[in-house]
């Protein structure tokens, strides 16, 4: 009876598991206070519009640099194949991006190069509880900086 007790709750979880999907789509707004920031400056947008697909992320990031706000859109397919976008001074990134539906995360790997420093930006996106959180990893020739943004939905 215990064993049948045990296979019938472990059947209604993972049927619980599998029917769960996770959808980063949403006007999200940085919670400052929640977020890990960098100490002299950040790389975290104020406010981010997502739209998420089975196949495709389309991600507007809307930033503050030197007072004035900067959006910048990109598109990103989820099959692991390389996606070309703007980046900063209009140069060109690539980009990888992949959705682990096991972990529910969507990692975002861009490589770029903006007035001959290459750089390499790491991005894991996941949903905590309501919120969008996004593990951001940049590494250069001027050092690497780790910061985690975390998003409300507005």
């Amino acid at each position: 009876m215990k064993n049948f007790v045990f296979i019938l709750a472990l059947a209604f979880l993972s049927a619980t598991a599998f029917g769960q999907k996770v959808n980063l789509s949403g006007d999200w707004k940085l919670n400052e206070s929640k977020s890990e920031l960098g100490y002299e400056f950040s790389l975290a947008p104020k406010a981010m519009k997502v739209e998420h697909t089975k196949k495709t992320l389309d991600l507007t990031s809307t930033s503050e640099w030197d007072g004035q706000e900067i959006e910048s859109k990109s598109h990103y397919t989820l099959d692991g194949e390389i996606s070309e976008n703007v980046g900063f001074a209009e140069s060109v990134t690539k980009s990888t991006a992949s959705f682990d539906k096991k972990a529910g995360t969507l990692k975002i790997v861009t490589n770029g190069s903006v007035e001959g420093m290459d750089y390499t930006l790491t991005q894991v996106m996941s949903m905590k509880e309501d919120k969008l959180v996004v593990e951001s990893e940049a590494a250069s020739d001027m050092g690497d900086m780790v910061e985690t943004f975390v998003f409300d939905k507005e």
